[in-house]
């Protein structure tokens, strides 16, 4: 025997520190010319500021130069979430949605930025009488994606607007009528850029629709008119509008050049009802906002909103690290019922519920509950099932106040 006497191992954890959240970690997909400039096709380049997209070559002048508002989507998402991190993909321009989410050079540039959840797509080449077609597509690309256990939240296409305007506002497609719970569309624009150039007429913005998912917490609507963790040099706001920065979003129009101040109510609640996501404001009240964060699948659906994948999502991703260090792990039995025994489906159980109490830590659930029967049977081709339920945020969409006059209380 030697004399070490007393030997001490460096434990870790007891702190409880958390790495950053990947919450605001997004993809930006582009259709784009890349001469003059140093990015690569179906390859993820990564930007913590608009700066890192101008060493690239992706400036202010290229989006002259080629009339192409790609440097502009970038310092839009930065913008309005300038703690986020995002990743360009440049692809092959004059394509549709469904050919660049089938392309496997961009499934292998998303697949290597797997801290990303949500992804924008923009410079297609179809606008909104047909963008309808596209969005199972899309869908189809997300649930690839799932089969192999990686989530993403959502898919936001650029609603590009149609040549003559789609009259009345009821002609628009219903995108409610669609399969695609993880994709979402963007009508909504700004006339002071669309103003700039002929071709940037019917754009729609896809950068500000990124940098407002990203910058709230997963729980949050798009259409939230203030944030719960605002960034450093807005926390002294009460609201959080689009028109955070000078000369920007002075006003709003939709992609097919329609201004918002014409809409009627039933115009505007017809765009919503059938899933667009555009941009509005309040009357007597100043600042423009997104509508709400629709997704393309009926109303009905648990998935209708943005906000209800992203919580789902991130269940599914705590689940899975709290279970995955127990796979193929030896499960003791109860010696009288063969059941498992007690204690072991109590150990789950605590490990599932501190994981989700991190949601609840966060403000980002209301609650959640799990139950494992004792009495299934495993195998290799038997799982353990657990069933688990969260319980969601309710938003806020409108008030109705009764108020009346009188002469005394």
């Amino acid at each position: 025997m030697s004399f070490q006497a007393v030997n001490t191992n460096k434990l870790n954890g007891g702190l409880g520190r958390r790495n950053p959240s990947d919450d605001n970690k997004a993809i930006i997909i582009v259709g784009m010319a890349l001469a003059g400039t140093t990015a690569i096709a179906n390859t993820a380049h990564k930007l913590l500021q608009p700066e890192d997209a101008e060493d690239l070559g992706i400036t202010a002048a290229y989006d002259a130069n080629e009339t192409a508002l790609v440097h502009h989507a970038i310092t839009e998402f930065f913008a309005l979430c300038p703690d986020g991190e995002l990743h360009l993909i440049p692809v092959a321009v004059d394509q549709t949605p469904s050919a660049i989410v089938a392309d496997a050079n961009l499934i292998a540039a998303v697949r290597n930025v797997p801290e990303a959840n949500v992804i924008g797509i923009l410079h297609h080449n179809v606008a909104v009488p047909t963008i309808d077609d596209e969005v199972e597509n899309v869908q189809t690309f997300v649930n690839d994606f799932a089969t192999q256990k990686r989530y993403i939240d959502a898919v936001i296409l650029e609603g590009i607007g149609e040549a003559a305007a789609l009259t009345p506002i009821a002609n628009y497609p219903d995108l409610r009528a669609k399969d695609a719970p993880n994709v979402s569309v963007s009508i909504a624009q700004d006339p002071a850029i669309a103003a700039l150039d002929a071709s940037y007429a019917k754009y729609a913005s896809v950068g500000a629709v990124l940098g407002g998912v990203c910058v709230r917490q997963v729980n949050e609507n798009l259409g939230s008119v203030d944030i719960l963790n605002k960034p450093s040099g807005f926390k002294g706001r009460e609201d959080y509008p689009l028109s955070l920065t000078t000369g920007k979003w002075s006003s709003s129009t939709l992609s097919d050049g329609r201004s918002f101040s014409d809409l009627s109510n039933p115009d505007q609640k017809s765009l919503t009802d059938s899933g667009y996501i555009y941009a509005g404001s309040f009357n007597g009240y100043g600042g423009v906002f997104f509508n709400s964060s629709p997704t393309c699948v009926e109303k009905a659906n648990d998935f209708a909103y943005i906000e209800n994948n992203r919580v789902w999502n991130k269940a599914v991703r705590y689940i899975r690290q709290t279970l995955i260090p127990r796979v193929r792990g030896i499960v003791k039995k109860d010696i009288e019922t063969g059941s498992i025994r007690a204690s072991t489906i109590a150990d789950w159980n605590s490990r599932l519920n501190k994981a989700l109490e991190v949601m609840i830590t966060d403000n980002e659930i209301s609650g959640f509950d799990f139950y494992i029967d004792p009495k299934q049977v495993l195998g290799e081709d038997s799982p353990l099932k657990v069933k688990g339920k969260i319980v969601t945020d309710d938003i806020v969409f409108e008030f109705e106040v009764d108020l009346g006059l009188t002469d005394k209380l």
